[in-house]
Order: structure tokens, then sequence, then C-alpha cells
């Protein structure tokens, strides 16, 4: 799904979405997490209407919604459901579409925000159908936005907003290569539906110039194959649709036409094109060597980071070319990465049931999240260019916790067995109450030491004692782990490690423990079943959700590949929800690639 889509999706989350482009914020936000208690009103209302498939009649309850709660954080997504169901199912009403679309132009604030409306607008108008709606209009928006596209107000806005939102300013360079990448998808837009119109010797100088200044945008590198596709370049085209297709996501029709040429070039076979696919990835992106060397470890324990990210998250790049690194420098004794993906801000055919329950787990916020040993990190989410600086972070944070010694011990063995189930069985000890305890103190961010002549902070209610800590509870839970799995999200990472594919329990049970005593416990996985049960999630997710509408993910075979498991199991406490033990077995080939 192309950046303009995703950003009329996301655009209500929060209003750092609307006033900095999409793929630069460095989070993207999640609602807030659902509390065990009845839906608030707005939403029923929201998702009542999104429910209905009579688009005349759901058309009809958006806009009421809309009406009744003018400052619900759903409006947003409301109005982009309400454009969508417009262009799709009403075309001939040409007077209401561009009445919508210069309602949602007038909301967005001057600058940036009101550029990327225009541009997004335009570019949905371009690609509806199969040869565009209301091109003329269309024109008219993305001209507009490609004429106000000016750098020293996109970089007065941004920086505003960066700073609203307390995140650390990008350095110059970087803001100067946001700005580029944002000129270059308005001008891609314009180019878009120039070729829409037939206007070919129009599209190209853009098309030129918008590759000069985001070689890596997607909606660039679709056009430029687009246009070399007019041009009989059949070369040209398919290595356009392969750059657009790794750096990004492309429609279901430029897919058709990608698999076309290369099978015109490889003698009607296909059965190269994954391996060709991995090539030109690592040929875009090299994986950088590893500078940093962990400190090793004589006494402490393992240590767990849980990364929730989002194949449609472009600031959670950087987070997970940095744990792949971790991964990389780091022996499965001593670290541990779990990948919960999530909806945020779009679907994602990676999560699941469990993996959105994880992060309900710890009420959640947005992604890139970080937790090390279930201690949330205050580590922000950056691009591709961005991972050395944030494996620097982790590294630090993951020498500090490996050497603290918990007292606790896991014991993990897992096996195949027969019909492909997974069994796993764990001994966990656990010391005395006062033992874990001193553990449960461990904060891996300490807290910043005060200012010198700073005053001491007194607790407003010093006059009464503060209630006792509530006492701790201990479960263990198992996680069927899939690793390096190949999938080309909208975010541009094809590879993505770790990723919890089921838990044996759900996210806030697991198997209860007790301090003081050894516990034997045993579960199986079934990943044929848990395959399937993938893909029927996705199917449903597809037609029934909260938030996004009816979606369509780029796949949803969700097969688990048997020689890239693994069963994870970890101690931990669900109130104050510290990990103190973990523990990981590989299983299958890829455990040798692994080690």
């Amino acid at each position: 799904m192309p950046k303009h889509l995703r950003l009329l999706q996301t655009a209500c989350i929060l209003a750092c979405l609307i006033t900095l482009p999409e793929k630069k914020i460095h989070a993207q936000a999640a609602e807030a997490a659902p509390v065990k208690k009845q839906m608030p009103a707005d939403r029923r209302a929201y998702r009542a209407a999104i429910s209905i498939d009579d688009p005349d009649q759901s058309l009809a309850a958006l806009h009421a919604f809309v009406k009744q709660y003018p400052k619900s954080s759903r409006v947003g997504y409301a109005q982009s459901a309400i454009f969508k169901l417009l262009i799709n199912n009403f075309p001939q009403r040409t007077a209401e579409i561009e009445s919508e679309a210069r309602l949602q132009v007038k909301k967005a604030e001057k600058g940036p925000s009101r550029t990327q409306k225009e541009n997004l607008l335009a570019w949905l108008l371009a690609e509806a159908g199969t040869t565009g709606l209301d091109l003329p209009f269309a024109e008219k928006l993305s001209k507009d936005a490609v004429k106000h596209t000016a750098e020293a107000e996109y970089d007065k806005q941004t920086l505003a907003a960066y700073a609203r939102y307390k995140a650390p300013p990008p350095k110059p360079s970087e803001l100067h290569k946001q700005f580029a990448d944002e000129r270059s998808e308005n001008l891609a837009v314009l180019a878009d539906v120039y070729l829409h119109e037939g206007k070919q010797a129009e599209a190209s100088p853009l098309i030129a110039e918008a590759y000069s200044l985001g070689p890596l945008v997607d909606d660039v590198n679709t056009e430029r194959a687009r246009l070399a596709l007019l041009n009989h370049d059949d070369a040209a085209a398919l290595e356009s649709y392969e750059r657009a297709q790794l750096v990004g996501a492309i429609k279901p029709i430029d897919v058709q036409n990608m698999a076309m040429l290369y099978r015109k070039a490889h003698n009607g076979s296909d059965a190269g094109f994954p391996a060709e696919l991995d090539a030109r990835y690592h040929q875009l992106f090299p994986s950088r060597l590893v500078t940093t060397s962990p400190q090793p470890v004589t006494a402490g324990h393992t240590v767990l980071l849980e990364l929730f990210t989002g194949s449609a998250c472009p600031p959670c790049v950087g987070g997970d070319v940095a744990v792949d690194d971790l991964l990389k420098a780091y022996p499965r004794t001593e670290f541990i990465a779990l990948a919960f993906d999530q909806h945020i801000p779009d679907p994602d055919p990676l999560a699941n049931p469990d993996s959105v329950a994880r992060g309900d787990f710890y009420n959640l916020a947005f992604t890139p999240t970080y937790l090390l040993d279930g201690q949330q990190l205050s580590v922000s989410g950056a691009e591709r260019d961005g991972s050395e600086a944030i494996y620097t972070q982790l590294a630090r944070l993951i020498d500090t916790n490996a050497a603290l010694s918990t007292g606790v011990r896991i014991d993990l063995t897992a096996a195949k067995a027969d019909a492909g189930m997974i069994t796993a069985h764990a001994t966990v000890t656990l010391p005395e109450s006062g033992d874990v305890q001193t553990a449960l103190a461990f904060k891996a961010e300490p807290e910043p030491a005060a200012k010198p002549g700073a005053k001491p902070i007194v607790p407003a209610a010093a006059a009464a004692p503060l209630p006792a800590p509530a006492e701790p509870h201990f479960v263990v839970n198992f996680a069927l782990v899939e690793d390096d799995i190949r999938y080309s999200g909208e975010n541009g990472v094809r590879f993505h490690r770790m990723v919890v594919r089921a838990l044996a329990r759900p996210a806030d049970a697991g198997f209860a423990v007790s301090p003081g005593a050894t516990a034997a416990l045993d579960t199986s996985f079934d990943p044929a079943a848990i395959s399937r049960s993938l893909s029927t999630y996705l199917d449903g997710y597809e037609q029934h959700n909260d938030r996004f509408g009816k979606i369509t993910f780029l796949t949803k075979d969700m097969t688990l590949q048997p020689g890239h498991l693994a069963i994870a199991a970890w101690v931990q406490d669900t109130v104050s929800h510290h990990v103190l033990a973990t523990s990981l077995v590989l299983l299958g080939d890829h455990a040798q690639a692994t080690k």
C-alpha cells in the first residue's frame, strides 16, 4: 500500500501524523490500549458505521458519526472511509467527491499538512478504478501540492512538530533528506495523474526529478517503472518495479506487470524471482558490519528484548535493523529478541491475536516500542540510517542487564514430535520471596540524577503512607517463534527476525509458578494448525476490524517455515512486568545458521 494511502488512514492517530510526513516521525502512535470495559460510545458508533455492508447506508452512518462526534479520534478514519466509499462505489458523484476533498484540505493545517492531504487525495483519484477518476480535479490538487512544497516552510513546521511532541529533532542533513523525499513523492503523484491522462511528455521530466531526489521512494520507482513500460523498456521497468516492491509497496496491477516482465525475461519461469528480489534487496541495503562487541558476561542472566513493531511502520525500520545486528552480535545465552507485530499504523499480516494481546498487556501506546526484561525503554524510532544509534543504545542496556543475577533459573527443551507437533518442557526454579524482590527492584534505565542545587521532591501524600506494592505474581509463558520471515512490507523491511506466531497461554496469563519452588511445565504447538488459524484471522480482519474498515493485505500466506521455528520461554512478574529469566531453543535446519 503506497505511503499516500497510508497517510489517509493514519492521519487521525495523533496531531504529529498530520504535521509530520508519515515516514519521518519517530514513532507510529497506537490508540490507547483497550481497557477491559465497555467500548466508548464514539468507537461503538464508528465501528457500527464501517461494519455496514451497504455502501450508501455506511456513508450516511459515517456522516452522522462525524457530525455527532466531531472531536473523536475516529473522525480522521471516518473521513478516510467516506472518501473511499465515494470513489469506489459512487464515482458518478463527482460534485460530492470534490466537496469532500475540499473539506479535508480546508481542515488540514497550512504547510506540509495541506500539501500532503492534497497529494494524497490526488493519488487516490488517479488510482481509482482502472483509468482514474475526475483527473482534471486530481491534477489541480497535485499541482497545488507541488507548487507549495517549499523547503523553508517544511523545515519550520516539521521542527515545530518535533518540539511539540518532545521528540529529538533531526539533523540538518536528515531534515533535508526528509524534504527531498516529500517533494519526490509530490512530483511522483503529479506524474501519476499525467500518465493516467495520457500526458506522457509532461510526466517524464517530473519522474526524472523525483528519482534524483528520492531514489528509494516506492511511489517514485513505481512511476518510473510505468513510464519505462510505456516506452517498451522492459529491463528498466522490471528493475524499477523490483525497487518499488523492496522499498515500500506496489498495487496488484503493478505486481502482475512485474511478474509478467520477469517471466518474459526468463523463458516463462518465475522460479528464481524470490532469489532475484533477495539479491536486489541486499544490493539496495547492504548489511553493515557490527562494530560494537558485546561485553563478556561471566555471571548474570539471559536478557529478553521485546520489540513491538509493524511492517507498515516507517520509524520501526531502524529498530528492526538494529535488532537484526544485535542478534548477530550476541549469543542466545546472553540475549534473546522477540518481535510482536502490531496493526500500527496500518494493517500488518505478521500480526496475530497473541501479538496484539501482548501489546495490550503492556498498554502499548506506539510503535516501535522496546521493552528490556519487561521494562519499557526510552528509545526512539528511526529510519534505516538511524539503526546504528539504536544498536548502541540497546547494546549498552543489554550489557547492563545481562550482568544482573536474578536467581531465577529456567531450563528449556523443545523438539519436533509426531505429525509435525512441537513439544516444549521447562523446569523453572525461583528463589525465596525476599531474593526475588531484590531482583524486581532493578531498573534497566535508572532515574536521572538530580541537578546540582535542585530541591528534593517531596511526595504530595507524605503525610499518609504510600500503599504497599502489590504482591508479585510469577508466570511462565512459551512462544512459538518464526525467524527470518521473508515478507516485503510497506516500510521496506524484507526479512523479519524472531516473529512471535503464537503463545501457549494468553499474554497476561501463562503458567503460574511460586517463589522458593521448582516447577516442571509442558506445552505443545501445532505449526500446521497455527498456520491455518493465522490465515483465518487475516481473512476475518480484512472484513471486520474497528479501525480501518475493509482492507486488503499484501499477502495472507502465513504458512510457517518448519526450518525457521524456535521456542522461547520466560519467567515474568505480571504485576511489575519484570522478566527474570529467558531461554530459547532453535529448531530445524535454520538453527545451525543462527546460533
